[in-house]
């Protein structure tokens, strides 16, 4: 019964092997509870972190060819005190500037040795390189992807120096450097681990990926070979990231690097951070050299504005502070602007270079519109953001009254008009031009075209008056409009909105008649004025006649009446029967009487006025 017993056992482990291996396999793929790993693990293709799990790694890793690793937003991956790193690395230590020193141990190594440089490009002897052991051997002009140099160590020594010269411009050096010597013992040394002088160490393709959408945090670890990019937040500490460079923090992201060395980049900085990327980097060491520590560079390089059309150029822009390429504005889907981002280095607005020397960007965009009112600037400073928006300071022209001198004209005679016209908008209008109109038809008026030049043109915020003539070539009933000038098939013609706040002002009505029509009238006044004149003249011929007529009859009764001389009291005297004194009073009425008569002429006289001399 016991082989039976151990025969089952034995069947039952076979069966559940498969079934731990999936698990495992599964467990490798994804992790989507909290985990910890204390062994030493491959991972063939990576494994992500999702369902806010957090996985603990305090083993060593080591990640397959182009594996990926993703930490899912809400998720948390920790390596703590670990490496990982990938199993296809590719670096080169790059010989800086013309001479450079690499240090090689070679203790327990004896006699002749080869050592073989194993080089990031071909040689073809132009690159001019030299390499000098410490020993006294010499190679000149190396060629071929391989360099080797026999050195003789005698008895042994402890370190092997190169001395290297070349005249090449471009980066290269060696991947790898073996040792070999006559008792075929051999050490190599990979590129992150060769040492000396005026050396850089340079990253190819990475041999792995880290994609943080969520958390991640790396201590006391060392990371080799990886492309890490974070979208969510990472901090790293007191670590070793080696060929693992440049470390990429997305916009938005939060990234902190403190306390930690970073050696090799695959460009020329160790760490981007992108648009408006939280970084902190503290008590860091860089690769150095020519690698910036950091730099801040924009995704993009858009300058929108609200002038299609527009002349659009940045000055003391990127990382050299230089000048963009001139380029006019034009439509951007719903927009109007132009791409200045075609170059890296016009996008790079902050730095850290490599000796630790902080620069920034001090840069401005100018936005120009040549038009036929005039020309418009504006400059603004340029933004440390994808898109800046410069709109261009403008003028809005728009005619705000038109008084006319009376609401009767002659037609084909002028009529004063005053037009008020004002710019209510942010920039002086050198030189706006006017247009006036009846109906559907131009308007005769003088001048023809008002042209604000003529009188100095129109600042912002001000108004002025225009004067000018109107005429009319027929009667009837007419109104004047008055605005800008149409501007179809000119520059403004897109912001037409922006520079005029009218569609035009129409004046008050006009009754414009024919010259004939007036003279007609005028006479007609008159001959009814002389009628009604004559009238009256013939009313007071008649009262002065009935006037004359009363008093010649009073005339008649005082010469009846005894006269009374001058002095004498008035008395009623009974009237005498002699006649001869009569005679003689008769002589006296008649004087009266004339005088009497000379008086009444006068009054006649003050009565017709039309008879005087």
């Amino acid at each position: 019964m016991a082989p039976m017993r151990t025969a089952l056992l034995l069947l039952a482990l076979l069966l559940c092997a498969p079934l731990a291996a999936a698990i495992d396999g599964r467990a490798a793929d994804v992790i989507d509870t909290d985990q910890t790993l204390a062994v030493d693990t491959t991972y063939a293709d990576g494994f992500t972190v999702t369902d806010g799990a957090t996985f603990t790694v305090e083993a060593n890793i080591t990640l397959g060819e182009d594996a990926v690793i993703r930490v899912d937003e809400g998720a948390t991956l920790n390596l703590v005190g670990g490496h990982m790193t990938g199993s296809d690395i590719q670096a080169y230590m790059a010989l800086s500037g013309g001479a450079s020193t690499i240090e090689l141990p070679v203790q327990g190594m004896t006699g002749t040795a080869t050592v073989r440089l194993m080089m990031s490009t071909t040689l073809n002897g132009s690159e001019m390189l030299n390499i000098t052991a410490s020993t006294g051997e010499s190679l000149n002009e190396a060629t071929g992807d391989d360099v080797s140099l026999q050195v003789d160590l005698g008895d042994g020594v402890d370190m092997l120096t190169l001395d290297l010269t070349h005249n090449h411009p471009f980066p290269f050096g060696p991947m790898a450097v073996e040792v070999v010597d006559s008792s075929a013992q051999q050490q190599r040394h990979e590129a992150w681990e060769l040492n000396g002088t005026n050396l850089v160490l340079t990253w190819g393709d990475a041999a792995f990926s880290i994609d943080v959408q969520g958390t991640l945090a790396i201590a006391d670890a060392v990371i080799r070979g990886a492309d890490l990019r974070c979208s969510g937040t990472c901090s790293i500490e007191r670590s070793t990231m080696e060929g693992s460079a440049p470390i990429i923090a997305e916009s938005g992201a939060s990234l902190s690097v403190r306390s930690t060395m970073i050696l090799g980049s695959r460009t020329d900085e160790d760490v981007v951070a992108v648009d408006d990327a939280d970084l902190v980097y503290e008590d860091s060491t860089g690769t150095g050299g020519w690698t910036d520590a950091w730099i801040r560079r924009l995704s993009g390089r858009t300058v929108m504005t609200n002038m299609p059309g527009a002349l659009v150029s940045g000055a003391d822009l990127g990382y050299k502070g230089t000048k963009s390429p001139n380029a006019f504005a034009e439509t951007m889907g719903d927009d109007v602007g132009v791409d200045l981002g075609n170059s890296e280095m016009t996008r790079i607005v902050e730095w850290l270079t490599g000796d630790g020397i902080y620069g920034k960007e001090e840069g401005t965009f100018t936005v120009t519109a040549t038009t036929g009112w005039g020309t418009f600037t504006t400059t603004v400073p340029a933004v440390w953001a994808p898109t800046t928006v410069v709109d261009l300071d403008l003028p809005t022209i728009e005619v705000v009254a038109i008084e006319v001198e009376d609401r009767t004209a002659t037609v084909n005679e002028s009529l004063g008009v005053m037009l008020t016209v004002r710019n209510s908008g942010t920039a002086d209008a050198p030189k706006p031009v006017l247009e006036c109109s009846v109906g559907d038809e131009a308007a005769d008026t003088s001048p023809s075209y008002i042209q604000l030049s003529t009188y100095g043109g129109l600042a912002a915020g001000a108004e002025m008056d225009i004067p000018l003539t109107w005429r009319m070539p027929s009667d009837g009933a007419h109104t004047l409009s008055c605005g800008v000038i149409d501007l179809s098939g000119t520059p403004l013609e897109a912001v037409e909105d922006l520079v005029t706040a009218d569609t035009g002002v129409t004046g008050a009505e006009v009754s414009w008649t024919y010259a004939e029509e007036v003279e007609e009238s005028s006479m007609a006044t008159v001959l009814i004025a002389l009628v009604v004149f004559m009238l009256g003249v013939a009313g007071i011929a008649r009262v002065a006649a009935a006037r004359t007529d009363a008093e010649d009859a009073e005339d008649e009764e005082e010469m009846a009446e005894p006269v009374v001389e001058e002095g004498e009291d008035a008395k009623q005297y009974p009237e005498p029967l002699d006649t001869e004194p009569a005679e003689s009073g008769t002589v006296e009425v008649e004087a009266a009487t004339s005088d009497d008569e000379g008086a009444t002429s006068d009054e006649a006289a003050d009565a017709a006025p039309w008879d005087e001399s």
